[in-house]
């Protein structure tokens, strides 16, 4: 569950890039806030090489992995340095950890524990992060 995972631009060298077109089995589910742009955007410039966002890692994704992909609505990447609020981390940080907590803890419970009501959230074009639209934008999902 890569979250804020940067464009490939950043990378220092090509091979410590992520590149999810090379994953063989396994799940996914990226998450980026809608701020953190040109870090990890949430989609990509029909002239951007490269996986440069969060849909480019997911369309690179085999269709046989299981993948969800979701921008949460206000934070920056900031938001994600540890702090619920962001009393300690007051640069660039607009609305803390409290909204990356839901939907990632509903994937760990449906990926580590089976459990069919947080797969619920996640099935693809009815689950409940597609009309949680509040808080998520760019929503994709190939759970069945």
């Amino acid at each position: 569950m890569p979250i804020e995972l940067p464009a490939q631009q950043f990378c220092s060298s090509p091979l410590n890039c992520a590149d999810t077109s090379t994953l063989t089995q396994g799940t996914i589910f990226l998450i980026d806030g809608s701020l953190d742009f040109p870090i990890s955007p949430p989609t990509q410039p029909a002239t951007a090489t490269g996986l440069q966002s969060i849909a480019a890692y997911y369309n690179a994704a085999p269709a046989g992995i299981i993948k969800v992909k979701g921008t949460l609505i206000g934070p920056s990447h900031a938001d994600l340095e540890g702090s619920p609020t962001c009393s300690t981390v007051p640069l660039g940080c607009v609305l803390g950890v409290y909204g990356y907590l839901g939907y990632p803890t509903a994937w760990m419970m449906f990926q580590l524990q089976s459990d069919s009501y947080a797969h619920g959230a996640f099935v693809s074009g009815t689950g409940e992060i597609f009309s949680e639209t509040t808080n998520w934008e760019f929503v994709a999902s190939n759970v069945p």
